[in-house]
């Protein structure tokens, strides 16, 4: 004998009824800030677009906003309906991306802005990783200082960024990935070459190579502790090139320790503090929010977090 099936209540009869073609609408008027403003921007006539605003209301039973003299604002129900029309343009959104993950074949780009001379095993292995997994994904890299990184993740220019971060802010996704220490260094054809110094102060009347608008707030405040920096015999924000100028011998300049030590080895290059602490800053890999991150930003982060998952249960 067949299971009897349940009465539909009249909930149910509504989501059945209920035509989410409204839904996606009221969502533009929403996101519009009015009827007229949608219906210009969908291309709609605006007579049409109130009409469909108004069976979705008789279809909800609820009205859903108030239009008037005062202008365009929501009720209470239609702030709850507004949330469940973006959650289900959201999911829609992503059901491609989330369609071809599922056929284990993720094809695209992941585009991602790094500040120059990133020095990072594991970043290295996350990169590796993430070849091996999705050999149909697209990867590249584009160099860019730390304030451009985050422009670029904002604005969906980069998918992906990898840099310092001076303030945390919602509009974006931080993941912590390592920290960078700096140290002064000078080349070997400087006449402070060899030497060491427990005060940072001693060195304030050098001439300095600086980082200019990319230099951590943790470094332009070690500087002002200690009154380096106010000779500047020039710089450049890629720290690659600043490591070309600070070979020249001709200043001395502060660089991620990471980056120098091939350098420093060869003995071309020589720390000259042995001050502690010296000036350090976390890096993060930098997303959108989950609600609007590509698919291959999310995977790439997925692996971050595996392997960061995977270090802690060493």
């Amino acid at each position: 004998m067949s299971a009897m099936k349940s009465p539909m209540t009249p909930h149910d009869l509504l989501w059945r009824r209920l035509d989410w073609n409204l839904m996606r609408l009221f969502h533009e008027i929403v996101q519009h800030g009015g009827v007229t403003a949608a219906a210009r921007a969908l291309g709609r006539q605006q007579p049409a677009t109130s009409q469909a605003l108004s069976r979705l209301e008789e279809q909800l039973g609820v009205q859903l906003c108030e239009r008037g003299p005062g202008g365009f604002s929501l009720t209470p129900e239609g702030r709850i309906v507004f949330d469940i029309a973006s959650e289900m343009v959201e999911l829609m959104r992503q059901a491609p991306d989330l369609l071809t993950q599922a056929a284990g074949s993720v094809r695209g780009a992941l585009r991602i802005a790094i500040m120059s001379s990133i020095r990072d095993r594991e970043f290295d292995q996350i990169l590796a990783a993430m070849a091996r997994r999705h050999p149909l994904l697209e990867v590249s890299i584009d160099l860019a200082p730390w304030q451009s990184i985050l422009d670029a993740v904002r604005t969906g220019e980069a998918d992906a960024g990898l840099g310092y971060v001076q303030i945390l802010d919602s509009v974006l996704a931080y993941e912590p990935m390592f920290s960078e220490t700096q140290q002064l260094y000078c080349s070997a054809n400087h006449a402070l070459f060899g030497q060491s110094f427990d005060n940072p102060r001693a060195l304030a009347d050098e001439h300095f190579f600086l980082t200019g608008r990319d230099e951590p707030v943790e470094l332009m405040n070690f500087r002002r502790q200690f009154g380096l920096g106010k000779y500047v015999r020039g710089g450049s924000e890629d720290l690659g090139e600043l490591k070309r100028l600070i070979l020249t011998g001709a200043a001395i300049g502060f660089l991620p320790t990471c980056i120098v030590e091939d350098e420093v080895r060869r003995r071309e290059l020589w720390p000259l503090l042995s001050w502690r602490p010296l000036p350090g800053y976390p890096v993060y890999l930098v997303t959108r929010p989950a609600k609007t991150r590509p698919l291959p930003a999310q995977l790439l982060l997925d692996e971050a977090r595996r392997r960061a998952g995977a270090k802690k249960g060493e």
